[in-house]
């Protein structure tokens, strides 16, 4: 049915109501209005959620490990650490220069490296790095304004030989000056001296090689500064270079790519050792030497071959086994290659300097072989933090 018949029909029976009664009804009684209800209670703000605590900074890796350098490409290399006796290689640091070149040092409290190569010829420029352990990131440092900063350091212009740290984290720079065609001058006092920079250094009267001077540089805020310079000779086995240098016996560890310049290690083999050894190998040169390296795990042998003026370590390398003298199961060194040896507690590390180079780990107590590396370039144990 439609509205507008709905609503005819409602008015005709309110017509016919209205009719029968004089009194229209009382309206109804409103129903009492139910009370407005109140509004609610604004909830108070959310209080603000508490700053994220800062990521703790993680520790450098530590236990035993191998550190070595080694080549991606002939002009790119990376900075590896190989925990030992088990583990695989972990890039520490990539960056743009000959790992056969380069040396590398750690800060006093292991969280930071340096990474310094060294020019091989004119137009190459030395290069540098800071290096956090943690990020495997570095930054390069400036070398430019260093003696020997801007280029291969040729005749007569000085050249830097190594970057490392001191013992409160600082980068220092040892730069040696050679003369060659340069001549000293002669002090008021008659002693042989070199200028430099308005100020004379003696030289010590009857040093082998070329005189020179070998200088500290200390990396601080408003760049490098000169903390030490001293009269030095150089170029000659029995030189000390700069060696002289009070700064250089601060520094923490350096593993270099060349061979080191070190004492030779250990002590002369015993007549009795001497006389296996010749037995077991052979036609060694006369010039040369047995020495006896002692270990946790017994003596070790090598030759120590003349080189210059000096022996240096080599092969054969050798232990007794059954009273019969051998060499250690799988080793990649020959005759007459520069070699270091160097302990860690019970460990052994053999590296080959010669061609190919190489790094390898023995355990001395149990002769296994636990670490072979190719390619390894400034192999050595990497440092205990705080450690020498």
């Amino acid at each position: 049915m439609s509205l507008s018949r709905w609503s005819r029909a409602l008015l005709a029976a309110l017509v016919l109501a209205g009719c029968k009664s004089e009194n229209p009804p009382a309206a109804p009684t409103p129903a009492p209005s139910a009370p407005a209800a109140a509004a609610p209670a604004k909830a108070p703000a959310p209080a603000p959620a508490p700053a994220p605590a800062p990521a703790p900074t993680p520790a450098p890796a530590s236990g035993l490990a191998l550190s070595y350098l080694k080549p991606s490409d002939p002009e790119r290399c990376e900075w590896l650490r190989q925990p030992i006796p088990t583990g695989e290689p972990t890039p520490v640091f990539s960056f743009n220069g000959a790992c056969d070149r380069s040396m590398v040092s750690w800060s006093p409290d292991g969280k930071e490296g340096l990474v310094f190569t060294w020019p091989s010829g004119e137009g190459e420029l030395p290069k540098a790095w800071r290096v956090d352990m943690n990020a495997h990131t570095g930054k390069p440092l400036d070398l430019k304004t260093l003696p020997g900063g801007k280029g291969a350091g040729g005749q007569d212009q000085p050249y830097i030989e190594q970057i490392g740290f001191d013992k409160q984290g600082r980068p220092v720079a040892i730069v040696a000056d050679v003369y060659v065609s340069r001549e000293p001058q002669k002090g008021a006092d008659g002693q042989t001296v070199v200028a430099f920079e308005g100020k004379s250094y003696p030289l010590s009267e009857g040093l082998e090689g070329s005189p020179g001077l070998a200088h500290a540089y200390r990396l601080e805020e408003g760049g490098w500064k000169r903390i030490e310079t001293k009269g030095s000779a150089f170029e000659s086995d029995i030189a000390p270079g700069t060696n002289v240098l009070d700064a250089l016996k601060t520094l923490t560890p350096v593993a270099k790519a060349s061979a080191p310049e070190q004492a030779m290690p250990g002590a002369e083999a015993p007549a009795a050792a001497v006389k296996k050894l010749d037995t077991a190998f052979p036609g060694q040169e006369e010039s040369g030497q047995w020495m006896v390296l002692t270990t946790p795990g017994g003596p070790v042998y090598f030759r120590g071959t003349l080189g210059g003026e000096f022996l240096y370590p080599s092969a054969p390398i050798a232990w007794e086994e059954g009273g019969k003298m051998v060499a250690p199961d799988g080793l990649w060194v020959k005759p007459n290659d520069a070699v270091g040896l160097k302990q860690q507690d019970e460990w052994l590390l053999i590296a080959n300097y010669g061609t190919p180079r190489s790094a390898q780990v023995w355990n001395t107590r149990t002769r296994d072989r636990v670490l072979a590396a190719e390619d390894a370039n400034a192999p050595a144990f990497w440092p205990k933090p705080g450690g020498p």
